[in-house]
């Protein structure tokens, strides 16, 4: 509390005095009121902060809202899953008979190695046939793992390749692939991604540079076809068929 210092004898008075209790000079009582005043305002802001707290609906509108947007950001997301989940309406169903399957990298290793030019054409029942005798054997890399690569089917269009999995997670497929504009050159293979999708939900190409990992297994269970084809000259994909290119 404020004291009321006397200007002549500078002795401490109490608030409540006119006059010094020393002297009897008259004293300055304008800090009495501004101490006054400043309590006065306190207490009003200390009411209507009472009021605020203990009226009844505050911040109603703020909890509806933020509900409201949890809602829909969690069905959002479990929509999202549903749609990853779900196979793609033209994911054909798997074939049990692959006795006729061709030996492809057979074909290219021979091909690469006469030094003669030469073209090999496969459509695309018999490359996939061959890719899935390929999944079966048992040192493939495609069945290692948690999430293992139970098929890949592709499909050839006019310059692009798509190449489609189905991997295993607990019993339950999941469905992926990315469509590629495939070159070979200098013994490497070069391919720039198109489109992409995971179940039925699309992936922007540009995403797929960095969700291209979903394809890993793939790529290992083909690392001899890989190498094989990037020793060829030139790679051609038409409608439903690959036109593989040797020598020059």
């Amino acid at each position: 509390m404020t004291k009321l210092v006397c200007p002549d004898c500078q002795h401490e008075n109490e608030t409540e005095r006119i006059y010094c209790h020393n002297c009897g000079a008259r004293l300055d009582r304008s800090s009495v009121f501004k101490e006054k005043a400043a309590e006065g305002k306190t207490e009003v802001a200390t009411q209507q902060h009472l009021k605020k707290m203990f009226r009844p609906g505050r911040g109603r509108g703020k909890r509806l809202a933020l509900r409201l947007a949890k809602t829909v950001l969690g069905a959002l997301c479990a929509a999202a899953v549903i749609v990853m989940i779900l196979p793609p309406a033209d994911f054909p169903p798997e074939k049990k008979d692959y006795s006729f399957a061709p030996m492809i990298n057979m074909d290219i290793v021979s091909a690469v190695s006469s030094q003669q030019p030469a073209t090999l054409v496969y459509n695309e029942d018999q490359v996939n046939s061959y890719l899935a005798s390929n999944l079966r054997r048992k040192d493939s890399p495609a069945k290692e793992g948690y999430f293992p690569l139970r098929r890949i089917l592709v499909r050839f269009q006019e310059g692009v390749c798509a190449i489609n999995t189905e991997r295993q997670l607990f019993g339950l497929s999941i469905y992926s692939g990315s469509s590629y504009r495939v070159s070979v050159a200098n013994g490497k293979i070069s391919a720039a991604s198109t489109a992409g999708y995971i179940g039925r939900m699309p992936i922007h190409p540009a995403v797929m540079k960095f969700a291209d990992i979903i394809l890993h297994k793939a790529w290992a269970s083909l690392e001899r076809e890989r190498n094989s084809v990037a020793k060829l000259s030139g790679i051609e994909f038409h409608p439903q068929s690959v036109t593989l290119r040797a020598g020059r």
